[in-house]
């Protein structure tokens, strides 16, 4: 009767022990694929941001100029603001399957949680959305500026173009600040 009990005892842990590993190795695998997908689609939208910057930064003579870069930066800009909405899903998935997640949690055994990473996160994915906004209007007011007279541009990019510009150099340096905070909190985990 004993050894009945004790075989009994024995199985249930062992059963409780393998059922465990199985769940830890389902998430395991599920947080593997998340963040292959999370990096992923980060270096996409770095590439097609390196492409935007590339237009962007180039030294303007004219007005003609600008006009025939913004053209080339309108469609990327869209594509971008798709990127970063994906991004922004996928990122929003890894969190709440962190949130949801109790005692068993394999991310939490190979590291450190800190939930300031995630709100410094989703601080940079709003700025980069807002950047990106910002940009898209840029891309606005230069389009009109095509239907203007040559003689009125440079006072309506002024006006118009520069207030926007203004707003996008702030947004960057708070973008830096934010990214600072990441890497911090990051290298400290």
């Amino acid at each position: 009767m004993r050894f009945r009990i004790w075989m009994i005892a024995v199985s249930l842990l062992v059963a409780s022990a393998l059922g465990v590993a199985v769940v830890l190795g389902v998430q395991n695998h599920q947080d593997h694929v998340l963040a292959a997908q999370i990096t992923q689609t980060e270096a996409e939208l770095r590439a097609m941001g390196a492409r935007i910057a590339d237009v962007k930064d180039h030294e303007f003579k004219t007005m003609a100029e600008y006009v025939a870069a913004y053209a080339q930066i309108e469609p990327l800009l869209t594509q971008y603001d798709r990127k970063l909405q994906e991004y922004s899903e996928l990122y929003n998935t890894a969190q709440q399957r962190d949130q949801k997640r109790g005692l068993i949690n394999i991310q939490r055994l190979h590291n450190r949680y800190n939930p300031e990473v995630w709100r410094n996160t989703s601080e940079i994915i709003a700025l980069i959305r807002e950047i990106n906004d910002v940009m898209k209007k840029e891309a606005s007011v230069i389009r009109d500026m095509r239907s203007i007279p040559k003689q009125e541009q440079v006072q309506f990019w002024h006006e118009e173009f520069m207030p926007l510009l203004a707003e996008e150099q702030a947004l960057r340096e708070r973008l830096v600040v934010a990214g600072q905070k990441v890497s911090q909190e990051r290298s400290t985990q």
